[in-house]
């Protein structure tokens, strides 16, 4: 039986996850293959946009996770690499990767060698968003045009802020119920300090092809080349929905001024007793595990994504 969609969605995202080797080798690596991927993704129309983003720490909840911090760009190894990209469709997605398979498949090889886990790219639709234009303060002016619109949620994103991704699992059939606790409790978040928006993001398969998942024959030949011969006849070991995930898997993406600014208003969750109350009810009574929250730094983007939400 086939899995189907149920999630309404303006745009798809796939998100290429690896952990890779924290040097400098890694990250000079990282400046010179990545716009080459982005300039080969381009190529479909079905793209929308991208983001590119590299782990800088994780949120210690209290202590929950003692063992990290929010600042850990030189201790954390091996570190998250995270790159979305946007899609008018997933089929779009999925599309890409069949179309220009030898070219990605050269690229991503030739950086195998800081890689330490992944790829993995999961698919997800978009259930709610409250998301900010990316803009510099010489553009503040642009502003008033939304004052003027009366829009109610009003930010802009500078291209030095943070984002954090908190990963959360949930109980079979309590998904509504989480989706509409995650909301309020975004919505109640949204007047902290420094908060800019935000994603809630639900998985709905992940690409083989994009996590390099081959039949058999195809990854023998993909281990006997450093990226110049790639495999001959390439096939996909699932399809894109048939790795929809039971339990259901959801991300919640947001953006801030600055990572201590997020750590306060994630700390609401605990030490304000109304929006501990909507959490509590909302989020934690539905969840399996979670929720972890991670921070990023944005190293490149395409922000055409954005006006689509």
């Amino acid at each position: 039986m086939k899995a189907q969609i149920s999630t309404k969605t303006p745009i798809w995202l796939a998100l290429n996850m690896s952990k890779v080797v924290n040097n400098e080798e890694s990250f000079n690596l990282m400046d010179k293959v990545g716009p080459r991927v982005c300039i080969t993704t381009a190529e479909h129309p079905g793209l929308v946009g991208f983001m590119a983003n590299i782990q800088t720490g994780i949120l210690p909840l209290a202590g929950r996770y003692g063992g990290g911090s929010i600042h850990m760009e030189k201790t954390l190894n091996p570190v998250r690499n995270y790159q979305y990209t946007m899609w008018k469709h997933w089929q779009d997605h999925d599309e890409f990767h069949q179309q220009q398979f030898d070219r990605v498949f050269e690229l991503c090889t030739s950086c195998l060698e800081m890689v330490v886990e992944g790829p993995w790219e999961p698919v997800y639709g978009i259930i709610k968003a409250k998301m900010p234009p990316v803009r510099s303060m010489g553009q503040i002016a642009d502003l008033g045009y939304e004052f003027i619109k009366q829009e109610d949620f009003i930010r802009f994103a500078t291209p030095q802020r943070c984002v954090a991704i908190g990963e959360h699992t949930v109980i079979p059939g309590r998904e509504k119920a989480f989706e509409e606790g995650a909301i309020k409790t975004m919505d109640a978040l949204s007047e902290s300090t420094g908060f800019l928006g935000y994603m809630i993001l639900k998985q709905v398969g992940v690409c083989a092809l994009g996590s390099l998942m081959l039949d058999a024959d195809s990854m023998a030949e993909s281990l006997q080349t450093l990226g110049a011969n790639p495999p001959r006849n390439p096939r996909p070991l699932f399809n894109t929905l048939d790795a929809m995930p039971s339990p259901p898997e959801y991300l919640i993406h947001s953006e801030w001024d600055a990572t201590e600014m997020a750590q306060l208003g994630f700390a609401k969750v605990l030490v304000n007793h109304d929006i501990r109350t909507i959490h509590d009810n909302g989020v934690m009574a539905h969840l399996i595990r979670g929720p972890y929250i991670m921070f990023f730094r944005p190293t490149m983007e395409e922000a055409g994504w954005r006006s689509y939400l």
